[in-house]
């Protein structure tokens, strides 16, 4: 039950989205005529940047081994071999869901000889870096774009624009602390939470000094400085994405403003937090929902955009990775057992 819950409710969700563009009059044929009309020369441009940007995840995975590979005396491993577990690690997310995301720390541990604990605190690290690069590119644009101002609620995107500016210098500062001064932190922050509940306070501790210990991934300022680069690289290639998908669309789509899309790469983003396997997640429904009611795109012309967004980010990944786990002898389905076992142990 637990295992086909998942899929149960994306085919429910599925049936009751067909079902509303059944009773909404839903013009299959303009459906159908924007697929068609849509330039397959750009959405493969867009497929081989977002192939490039995994890539450039590799790198960065290669710089967090550094220490490791110090403090173990290891033989170091060149990003270039860790290319293929990010490719098989993305197309399991994509199959199997949330289970999936941790395939990639365990094949970068197999391939490596490092521990799949010491991965997983990569895997926590590398978000907060994607975080931070989402948040930054996100909320500049709010802030900054004029042609925003011809949006509806763009007084209110404008103030979510502070907020998030605000939250990313909030995540740098506690992020440098913890580095700095982890055990301090970890003991104010502790203390604070503990006056309102003694064990939430101590679980606070704890996971504070479990990031802090995460965060000795990266070595030196230079490699610090590194892999910051290589996020916003990664997250300004996830962006020119969006922006030639949207242009291989006819308009209004095509019409829209590189403004416009960084608004819809957000609500995408947000919505992906929802995920099932195999159907996806949210992502494409947020898309759709703002290309419908923010920027008054006719729905057939909307549903095939967001549709398309979410196979070329999301799906697009699994011929290759399915390439790279035949090369490497990889079973998908028994990686993805192995670290929904290893993630059941440490509960």
């Amino acid at each position: 039950m637990k295992k086909a819950l998942p899929w149960a409710i994306g085919a429910a969700l599925l049936t009751f989205i067909a079902w509303k563009l059944y009773s909404s009059h839903f013009d299959w044929h303009s459906f159908a005529q924007s697929w068609r009309t849509a330039d397959w020369r750009l959405l493969l441009i867009a497929i081989t940047v977002i192939y490039l940007q995994d890539v450039l995840r590799a790198v960065r995975w290669a710089i967090f081994l550094r220490p490791a590979f110090k403090q173990t005396q290891l033989k170091p491993t060149h990003w270039y071999s860790l290319v293929g577990s990010q490719f098989v690690g993305f197309t399991g997310l994509a199959i199997f869901g949330r289970i999936g995301e941790l395939i990639r720390p365990l094949l970068v541990s197999r391939r490596t000889g490092l521990t799949f604990s010491s991965q997983i605190a990569v895997v926590a690290v590398e978000r907060v870096f994607d975080l931070g690069a989402f948040a930054l590119i996100f909320s500049l644009n709010l802030l900054f774009s004029p042609s925003l101002q011809s949006l509806p609620y763009h007084e209110l995107f404008h103030k979510v624009g502070y907020a998030i500016a605000a939250l990313t210098l909030f995540l740098v500062i506690f992020v440098a602390s913890v580095r700095l001064a982890g055990s301090a932190v970890a003991t104010l922050m502790g203390k604070f939470v503990g006056m309102a509940s003694p064990k939430a306070g101590a679980a606070i501790t704890d996971r504070i000094l479990s990031f802090r210990d995460g965060l000795n991934v990266i070595d030196t300022p230079a490699d610090f400085t590194a892999v910051t680069l290589l996020s916003l690289l990664t997250w300004g290639l996830i962006a020119v994405s969006y922006v030639v998908i949207m242009k291989s669309f006819p308009p209004p789509v095509h019409d829209l403003t590189i403004s416009h899309i960084l608004v819809l790469m957000g609500f995408s983003v947000v919505g992906s937090l929802v995920q099932f396997p195999g159907v996806g997640g949210g992502a494409q429904f947020a898309s759709i929902t703002a290309l419908t009611l923010l920027f008054g795109i006719p729905k057939e012309l909307a549903v095939s955009a967001g549709l398309m967004l979410w196979l070329i980010q999301n799906m697009s990944i699994i011929p290759a990775g399915l390439i790279f786990a035949r090369i490497e002898g990889i079973s998908l389905r028994q990686a993805a057992h192995t670290t929904e076992t290893k993630e059941s142990s440490t509960l």
